[in-house]
């Protein structure tokens, strides 16, 4: 398929030529919106907002639907599934507003190279791909409506800048009846006017420009009750005197930027914003560029002012403000500097600060100056070299963030990606081709100083290859003792930003760095501190404003950083206070997030105390207790281990009680074993029974989902030898009843009636609902496997009201989906379709994509027996899509069963056979005779061509 998509006019999809059809017009909005966010991706919260005014109650759900109709008219391939929302893949060549984009940027840098025919020709292959207004005639909600406006004034933008470069072309004839069509379909753009006034001048008609102005000043005051605005009026002004239309350049100007660092890559998209910014800002443009050490600040801002050059004729000026020194420069001492740069003599320089303000701000006026602060130290260094207008622009480079100074725009400079930074190590070494560049850029954490350092490094070091060096970045200790060359290090820069915080704010950055995982929450920097929440805010605020510590939601430092950091890590017993403190933290906040799911609360331990001066923290973390446990399982995981090479037995056990019932939830049976083990091996060094009745439960457990029934049954044997003393009855009910399971799905109904039997009359004495619910659907799915479809009804009915009363969503509905099938078995279809309906929507909200995707294949089959084979297709399809989501090998194996038995009733035998033959395989592999037997039954019927 050569798909073409079109935003820039009425929204088209097309197929070498011919027109897709892409659905109605919310789909169309959501392909749109899409579109708008090519390669990046939108959120569910964008996509609502695109899409409807008011977003319904759970847009989630609608826009599901909306992308799987999207993904059968162009591919499944082409909407991907991320975390937060959906990316559409599409190559630059296939959207034309990406042409658009990339044309525009082309022209621009013609432009400032000074190829004026070129960048007119350019400019005008951008705006031949536009067929009206972007995405006109094309309902859509409030949130793309202000993107079109954007998108439609970068447009404008273009046809002006084309407008310039032809009228410095002497095309100016030409161009009056394009800009009389201007500026009536624009009539409030007064760039606009203005050209049309410049055009009719040149092209002899002077009366024509003069009523050209009235005509827009009688317009602006009719419309806006204003007058035109100042370039306007200095333009009439002009042709009133019959002086030229263009300003003579001033042949004495400042030229101070220094030379461009070589081999420059990346930042591209904020260059352009940058540039963008300058020519359209009403306000005197002042930007920061802010960073980490060793980002490329100076560097991104040196390109910048070369870029801009010729936008500020009237000279550049650079001045290094030494911010990070002991003593920064004064305001007043570059002052003086600038007012000599400008043809103050010294004699003239005023001897008071104020004076030499006012003089500098006066001497500016009317002149298009360029002014680089570079390594500024603070606010109150940079406001006195402000200009007072709009024609100059001055750019501030940082490390600090200066949010207390007033600016039309901040940027702020991170690492490099992958692939610019393999380039540069390409432009620099040559070592883009060779497989270990992305390893060293990687080690390099995309920062280009250190970068440039193993570039150089490979440039003149012959003997030294990438492989070597990446060998030597990868030891951790050493890493920052690699990263110098000549006069630049890493380490130097760090260090600077370091010196400059206070005790406070230093001991902060030395423990912050030991926290587990690769990003931390402010309530695991307080617990690592010591302080309570608020001050821990304050501390992190200080960091990130000296940008030595980054936050998205959760703070993170760059890998060299932490590095750094850890060097500078106090003594033993800080940090193993500190380490405490944050092991407690955790383990107080994961036990009440397991209590909180559906299999949690089966430990017994008491956890440590969490004060830190935020009443109801822990009830707002744990809203959702499973995103929660998503959020922070990386770092559990990482004190788990941190426990077992400390010999924290107890605390090994007790961390990994709390992710028991989570690696449960989301269907992580591989992470269960990999922490049962050592959980396991400190119970038996303590000679703790209960904990090594845990353990071994735990892992029989997950050995059995994964069918590795050989390995379950040895682990369920030793838990039962330790069982009675452990002490716990509850705790003997689940074993039991998990056994059960394990028979069950082995096909060995007798035992497994048998284990359920004992369960259920243990629970008669014991206060256990949850449990008894538990049993009692294990028992119906067990009857409903025998076809004892009755007696499964009645077990199963009893879970569901038994969950019910208990409030548990997730499990009511996972009851209601077995309950489903034996009403469908029993020739119930309509009843078993409401069910699944109900239980589905459940796990969707409740974000179980297994047991969603569980209920998207009993949907298909229960399509495919009522013969609505489309309908069949596109549930089991949607259920492929969420298993893939999972590590669900079994789920699944069950839904391409689904799918080859559908594609067996559309005919299509090939298909269908290559489907049920990879199923009985698997079925084979994970000791599931049930499935086995019915995929391979499905198998003989392909082959029979029944």
């Amino acid at each position: 398929m050569y798909v073409e998509f079109r935003v820039l006019g009425p929204l088209e999809v097309r197929d070498r030529g011919t027109a897709v059809p892409v659905g109605g017009s919310r789909q169309r909005a959501v392909l749109a919106a899409l579109l708008l966010r090519a390669g990046e991706t939108a959120s569910i919260s964008y996509l609502a907002d695109t899409v409807w005014d008011t977003p319904p109650a759970t847009p989630a759900s609608n826009l599901r639907t909306y992308v799987s109709g999207l993904r059968q008219c162009l591919g499944a391939e082409r909407v991907a599934t991320r975390p937060g929302g959906y990316a559409l893949v599409v190559a630059p060549d296939e959207l034309d507003l990406s042409e658009f984009t990339a044309l525009s940027a082309a022209g621009d840098e013609a432009l400032r190279s000074g190829d004026l025919p070129a960048a007119a020709a350019t400019y005008g292959r951008a705006l031949n791909l536009w067929r009206g207004n972007a995405l006109e005639g094309q309902p859509v909600g409030a949130g793309l409506r202000a993107e079109l406006t954007r998108l439609n004034e970068r447009r404008l933008v273009v046809v002006e800048r084309r407008v310039d470069v032809r009228l410095e072309l002497g095309l100016h004839a030409d161009l009056v009846g394009e800009l009389r069509k201007l500026v009536a379909d624009h009539p409030l753009r007064e760039q606009l006017w203005g050209q049309l006034m410049v055009a009719l001048h040149r092209s002899g008609m002077r009366a024509e420009a003069l009523r050209t102005y009235q005509e827009v000043y009688r317009l602006l005051a009719a419309e806006l009750s204003v007058r035109p605005g100042q370039e306007l009026r200095d333009l009439h002004a002009k042709l009133l005197a019959d002086a030229p239309a263009r300003p003579a350049p001033t042949d004495r100007s400042p030229r101070q930027l220094p030379p461009e660092a070589d081999h420059y890559t990346g930042r591209e998209d904020a260059l352009a914003e940058l540039a963008e910014l300058v020519s359209r800002s009403p306000v005197l443009p002042v930007v920061t560029v802010t960073g980490k050490p060793g980002v490329g600040k100076t560097a991104f801002a040196v390109r910048a002012g070369h870029r801009l050059a010729t936008a500020f004729p009237h000279g550049q000026l650079f001045v290094d403000l030494r911010g990070a020194d002991s003593r920064p420069r004064s305001p007043d001492e570059v002052l003086a500097r600038f007012l000599r740069d400008l043809g103050v003599s010294g004699v003239d320089v005023p001897g008071s600060a104020e004076e030499r303000v006012i003089m500098f701000r006066d001497r500016l006026a009317g002149r298009k100056v360029l002014i680089i602060l570079d390594n500024a130290a603070s606010e109150e260094q940079v406001r006195p070299l402000l200009p007072g207008h709009a024609e100059c622009c001055v750019v501030v480079t940082s490390r600090s963030r200066l949010t207390g100074l007033d600016t039309t725009k901040r940027i702020a400079l991170g690492a490099l990606g992958p692939a610019d930074a393999v380039r540069l190590l390409d432009e620099l070494a040559g070592a883009g081709e060779d497989p270990e560049a992305r390893r060293l850029a990687e080690l390099c954490g995309g920062l280009p100083l250190a970068l440039r350092i193993v570039g150089t490094k490979l440039r003149s070091l012959p003997h030294l290859t990438a492989g070597a060096l990446a060998t030597r970045l990868e030891d951790e200790r050493h890493r920052l003792d690699e990263l110098v060359a000549g006069d630049r290090e890493v380490r130097a820069g760090f260090l600077l930003s370091y010196s400059g915080l206070d005790p406070a704010t230093q001991r902060a950055f030395r423990l912050l760095a030991l926290l587990p995982g690769r990003t931390f929450p402010s309530w695991a920097a307080a617990a690592a501190l010591g302080v309570d929440l608020r001050a821990a805010e304050r501390l992190l605020d200080r960091l990130v404003e000296a940008n030595l510590l980054e936050c998205a939601g959760r703070y993170r430092f760059h890998d060299l950083l932490r590095l750094f950091a850890v060097e500078q890590a106090g003594s033993d017993e800080e940090r193993a206070t500190s380490s405490r403190r944050v092991v407690d933290a955790y383990l107080h906040i994961a036990q009440q997030a397991d209590a909180r799911l559906e299999f949690g609360g089966l430990h017994r331990f008491d956890a440590p105390a969490l004060d830190l001066g935020a009443p109801g923290l822990v009830d707002s973390l744990l809203t959702d207790a499973g995103r929660w446990l998503d959020a922070e399982r990386r770092c559990l995981v990482d004190l788990v281990e941190r426990t077992v090479r400390d010999g924290l037995d107890e605390l090994t056990y007790h961390l990994v009680a709390t992710l028991g019932a989570y690696c449960e939830l989301r269907g992580r049976w591989d992470d269960m074993i990999a922490l049962m083990e050592p959980a396991l091996a400190a119970a038996r060094r303590r000679g703790s029974a209960y904990w090594q009745a845990y353990a071994l439960f735990g892992w029989g457990f997950a050995a059995r989902e994964k069918h590795e029934f050989s390995l379950a049954e040895q682990q369920f044997r030793e838990c039962f030898q330790v069982l009675p003393a452990a002490g716990d009855a509850r705790l003997e009910v689940v074993v039991l009843l998990s056994v059960g399971v394990g028979h069950r799905l082995q096909g060995r109904w007798t035992e497994a009636a048998a284990c359920f039997a004992d369960c259920l009359a243990r629970l008669d004495t014991l206060d256990e609902p949850r449990w008894l619910a538990y049993t009692l659907r294990e028992m119906g799915v067990l009857y409903r496997y025998q076809e004892k479809w009755d007696e499964a009804e009645v077990c199963l009915r009893q879970a569901v009201d038994g969950f019910g009363r208990l409030g548990d969503r997730r499990w009511r509905a996972a009851s209601l989906r077995d309950l489903a099938i034996v009403r469908r078995e029993n020739g119930d279809p309509d009843s078993a379709l409401e069910m699944l309906t109900v239980c589905r929507d459940v796990f969707v909200d409740v974000h179980d994509q297994r047991r969603e995707a569980g209920s998207w294949r009993s949907l298909a089959f229960l399509h495919l027996g009522a013969g609505d084979l489309d309908q069949a297709l596109a549930c089991a399809v949607r259920s492929r899509e969420l298993f893939a989501l999972t590590l669900d090998e079994h789920g699944s194996a069950c839904t391409e069963v689904c799918l080859g038995e559908i594609h067996l009733a559309l005919g299509q035998h090939e298909r269908a056979l290559a489907l049920l033959r990879g199923a009985v395989a698997l079925f084979q592999l994970l000791g599931d005779a049930r499935w086995h037997a019915r995929a391979a039954r499905s198998v003989e019927l392909c082959l029979t061509g029944s």
